[in-house]
């Protein structure tokens, strides 16, 4: 697919399909500047599925303030979306990877993740994990440490033994030889329908710090030695403020961190004025601590 110029914009818009270290396909979406750079941002999804595209998100006026400021955008998508139910969380960091290679394959040598909702602890793993010199910046936007620790603050103490409960009993069925048999929480989020996956995969996006598999942001914050950014609705009502703080205080080592704000923002970078807000900071932000510079 041939890169599509955006009408009043400085930037054009692209659909590119790659493969990850196991040749699983991948898609993304990709905004570049009329004037190449040398820097990209890439954003990794949240939810279980990993998916680039979810309606209560508007990436446009994020896409537009950094192609603007000369940064190519890439919303990446996960393998997860494709096969939810089955989906593995540790699929995250090749997925990442594959993302990252193909930016250094377009001549990209200076790349920032951020990381929205569990796509936080997807890019705070990676990064620990892959040690990876090209990655200059981390943003962790309405970012959460992991479902389990999340569910923590913001539940009462008969919804933790349940989901307790119910994690035993995927833990069990796994020991048992019956990983992929499914299992259902009900009413992760008030009002929500219940998450599902095999015992293996539930076990994987929900389980305790205590499972090697599960998700932890903040597992992984000590090892980021880059810029980070822990950017946060005040009235998230998903993920609630004291994620972000435990997210900010996990990053020890980072020479520079951030802790700000969006008034009034919810979970959501919802259209019109709070997504517009959520992108100006974190644009401006990596304008300042992560700034382009021409390409070689």
């Amino acid at each position: 697919m041939a890169a599509t110029p955006i009408p009043g914009s400085q930037s054009r818009l692209d659909l590119i399909r790659i493969e990850a270290e196991d040749k699983t396909p991948l898609n993304g979406l990709i905004w570049e500047p009329r004037q190449a750079s040398d820097s990209l941002a890439i954003l990794v999804p949240g939810g279980t599925t990993g998916a680039a595209l979810y309606p209560a998100h508007d990436y446009s006026p994020l896409a537009a303030m950094l192609t603007d400021r000369g940064y190519t955008f890439l919303l990446s998508n996960m393998r997860a979306s494709y096969n939810n139910a089955y989906a593995e969380y540790a699929d995250a960091v090749p997925d990442i990877a594959a993302f990252v290679a193909y930016a250094k394959s377009k001549g990209y040598t200076r790349i920032a993740l951020l990381g929205i909702s569990l796509g936080g602890a997807r890019v705070a793993q990676y990064v620990a994990e892959r040690n990876d010199p090209a990655v200059k910046a981390v943003v962790f936007i309405s970012s959460i440490p992991s479902p389990y620790l999340e569910f923590q603050i913001r539940s009462s103490e008969a919804d933790k033994r349940r989901l307790e409960d119910t994690l035993q009993r995927a833990r069990d069925l796994v020991a048992q030889g019956k990983a992929d048999q499914p299992v259902a929480f009900d009413k992760w989020f008030p009002g929500f329908v219940s998450v599902m996956g095999t015992a293996k995969s539930l076990i994987g996006f929900f389980g305790a710090p205590s499972d090697p598999s599960a998700p932890s942001s903040v597992r992984y914050g000590p090892k980021i030695t880059v810029p980070a950014l822990v950017i946060h609705g005040d009235s998230d009502e998903l993920a609630l403020p004291p994620n972000a703080q435990k997210i900010y205080d996990s990053l020890t080592a980072s020479p520079q961190r951030d802790l700000i704000w969006v008034k009034g923002a919810s979970h959501f970078l919802t259209p019109g004025p709070l997504a517009e807000s959520y992108a100006k900071q974190t644009t401006d932000w990596l304008v300042k601590n992560f700034p382009v510079s021409a390409r070689r």
